[in-house]
């Protein structure tokens, strides 16, 4: 424990003085001697020290007690108590700033010396598996690459996360995912032919450092055996269990000139295992590791987005075919980027998806929509339906069709105006509250579709079963329609379907008059798609509205 830098706290001089004597002659260091709580924790903000000898009566308005909460909270420095007062209350305070320990004076050195190396060690290790905390890890690391330095061979650095512990704790409880942390760090530990330092980190997240090797490959068959040795059957409280786990490595020197850089290297090849499906390891590459950073980056501008008013509305016209009118619009969010620009939507919403931002995105989308169309009849424009998207996200709020419900009355926008699309994959998740909500709804007088029809499930037969007003056929079977027979034979049996169940019939991504064509033929309702026009800004649809433009079909 030699080294180690002391922080005294104490408002007595000459027991301080006696204290940090006693100290030096031990090995360790004195970052200072302070007689108030202030002091303290300034001394504390400024040497960092590894532990405060803390008094608990000083100087000052702060006592020992408030100012060791402090330096705990802000710093993690581990406090050792020091006081003649050892009465109930004083206790009660002490213990809930979670101490490192607690000395009554008068008190003997040895028993000075004991605690402190007591403290220092419960710091510096994790309480479960008693392994080096990342603190102690930090201390270790430093002085292996210092040793190493001057040697040609490479130091490799790894990160283990045992892969789906997670379900362990859920189904099994908390206990038996701990006794699993033990056994693994039991394991780790007692390969000691070609690993340095074991330690664990955060729930099931473990740092080993390897003896230096040669060549990358040495590396590579010890993180085998190490993934191996994980994945053998273990025994726990009578049951028999599995786990795998995740490896990143990073090398010393070429990958990190500190031990902080070459961690996080590591971290950033774990997480790449991960993401390939796991029980396997994977080396830093800098190309991935800018890549993990972009994502992060976009994802913090994306959180960002909603609150800057980044996002706005787009409309897509759908065309009724027996009077070539606008009568609806497709809402479709857009992302206006400050920096790069329009971000496609094929970009961000698989993001916002699986960061759960989709839901209060969608949410924004539906009100905007309704707003507008609001607003627009206000203007006198011709009579306007808005479709709007649901996510699965939005799909699976408990207080949806309350939401959907106070947007309307929010916005003063007739029921009949809306009409809300889901996806047919989202609807046979659970078939049976998508016809509660449908029933809802329709009730209201909402307008119901079902999106991307076709695409997802050979079954034809569940539209019978749930109230639709309209199907929306997927553009991927209106492409090349005209000449893939393929794609005509499926579009005509979903129109006579639909209609044969009085349904409306929508064709997504028309493009050009050849397609527009068989659609008119065969009794298609309506169409959207660029051969009309693309999705359109705000002020452009309503200029599009204005014109009162009737297309030829």
């Amino acid at each position: 424990m030699s080294n180690k830098k002391i922080l005294i706290v104490e408002d007595e001089s000459i027991i301080a003085e006696d204290i940090s004597d006693s100290l030096i002659s031990r090995g360790y260091s004195i970052t200072g001697i302070v007689y108030s709580g202030e002091e303290a924790i300034e001394s504390a903000a400024e040497f960092r020290p590894d532990l405060v000898l803390m008094d608990v009566n000083l100087q000052g308005e702060i006592d020992g007690i408030t100012a060791a909460e402090e330096i705990r909270s802000r710093f993690q420095i581990p406090v050792v108590y020091l006081t003649a007062y050892a009465d109930e209350n004083t206790l009660r305070r002490v213990n809930a700033t979670k101490p490192f320990g607690y000395i009554v004076k008068p008190f003997e050195e040895k028993n000075l010396h004991t605690t402190i190396q007591i403290a220092l060690h419960r710091h510096q290790h994790d309480c479960l598996t008693n392994l080096p905390n990342r603190s102690l890890l930090r201390e270790q690391l430093s002085l292996v690459l210092d040793t190493q330095k001057e040697l040609p061979a490479m130091i490799p650095v790894v990160i283990l996360s045992l892969d789906r512990i997670n379900r362990i704790n859920s189904t099994l409880g908390h206990d038996i995912g701990d006794c699993v942390l033990c056994k693994v760090a039991e394991r780790l530990s007692n390969c000691t032919e070609n690993i340095n330092i074991v330690a664990r980190l955060e729930s099931a997240e473990f740092a080993i450092v390897l003896e230096p090797v040669a060549e990358k490959q040495d590396a590579a068959k010890i993180a085998r055996n190490i993934l191996d040795i994980v994945a053998q059957a273990m025994i726990v409280k009578g049951s028999e269990l599995y786990v795998t786990a995740s490896m990143g490595i990073s090398l010393s020197p070429g990958d990190g000139n500190d031990g902080e850089e070459l961690l996080k290297n590591a971290y950033t090849a774990m997480y790449n295992s991960q993401q390939q499906g796991g029980n396997k390891y994977q080396f830093y590459a800098a190309k991935v590791a800018n890549n993990y950073i972009n994502k992060f980056t976009q994802e913090t501008c994306l959180r960002n987005a909603l609150k800057r008013s980044e996002f706005e509305v787009y409309y897509e016209p759908q065309i009724e075919i027996k009077t070539g009118r606008i009568i609806g619009a497709e809402a479709l969010v857009r992302w206006n980027h400050p920096k790069r620009g329009r971000v496609s939507p094929a970009e961000f919403i698989p993001m916002a998806e699986e960061m759960g931002l989709i839901a209060p995105l969608g949410e924004w989308v539906l009100e905007t929509a309704c707003r507008q169309t609001k607003a627009w009849q206000i203007e006198g424009l011709p009579p306007l339906r808005v479709s709007v998207n649901l996510s699965a996200r939005q799909f699976e709020q408990k207080n949806l069709t309350e939401r959907v419900s106070e947007i309307l009355r929010e916005t003063n926008l007739a029921p009949k105006c809306l009409q809300l699309e889901l996806t047919e994959g989202l609807i046979l998740q659970d078939e049976k509250a998508a016809a509660l909500a449908f029933t809802v709804w329709r009730d209201m007088g909402i307008q119901i579709a079902i999106d991307d029809f076709g695409t997802g499930y050979a079954s034809l037969s569940y539209p019978k079963r749930l109230p639709f007003d309209a199907i929306k056929i997927d553009k991927s079977f209106i492409r090349d329609i005209a000449d893939d027979r393929q794609n005509a034979a499926i579009t005509v049996a979903i129109i006579q379907m639909a209609h044969s169940m009085n349904m409306t019939v929508i064709a997504e991504g028309v493009e050009n008059q050849r397609e527009l064509a068989f659609l008119c033929d065969r009794d298609c309702d309506e169409i959207q798609g660029h051969f009309f026009s693309q999705a359109l800004p705000k002020p452009e649809f309503a200029a599009l509205l204005k014109s009162d433009k009737c297309w030829k079909l």
